[in-house]
């Protein structure tokens, strides 16, 4: 008897997925500097409070003294570098390892986001912990309209 494998079928995006996709990322583009991560480009969740904005940044396998962050011109930019230490030899290092596979990135990884106008430039936090660095990004006082006493001339 022979038995018939079921063949897959290509995946086919959700209608509704995409339309709420195109619906919003267009609206959220403007406030956050939108695009896809790449291999070198850490994942981000973005959050906000009445006080600040909070980015947590997806860095596992750094160490703090390799993380990088600058707030320059209302944009967030967060590096990571990490060294390879291989041998450049195809035979193998000093230890006498050979490397057979490598998948662990190496380089310099980078995000840059779009701050908005009200995001303050100064107190600004940043903290590692469990592979995930957290920077919390104060807002500016809300600028209050000056009222002008009139007088009678």
């Amino acid at each position: 008897m022979m038995l018939k494998t079921k063949q897959s079928l290509p995946q086919i995006r959700d209608p509704f997925q995409s339309l709420m996709g195109h619906f919003f990322g267009d609206a959220l583009g403007d406030l956050y500097a939108a695009s896809t991560p790449s291999d070198h480009t850490p994942r981000t969740n973005i959050s906000e409070t009445d006080q600040a904005y909070e980015l947590a940044f997806e860095l596992p396998g750094f160490e703090e003294s390799d993380l990088h962050v600058e707030l320059h011109d209302h944009t967030l930019t967060v590096t990571a570098e990490r060294r390879d230490d291989r041998a450049d030899d195809d035979d193998g290092d000093e230890s006498g390892r050979r490397w057979h596979r490598v998948e662990h990135r190496y380089g310099a990884h980078t995000r840059a986001v779009a701050m908005p106008k009200d995001a303050a430039d100064d107190g600004v936090e940043a903290v590692y912990k469990a592979g995930v660095l957290t920077v919390t990004v104060p807002k500016q006082a809300a600028a209050k309209p000056a009222r002008i006493e009139v007088r009678g001339a």
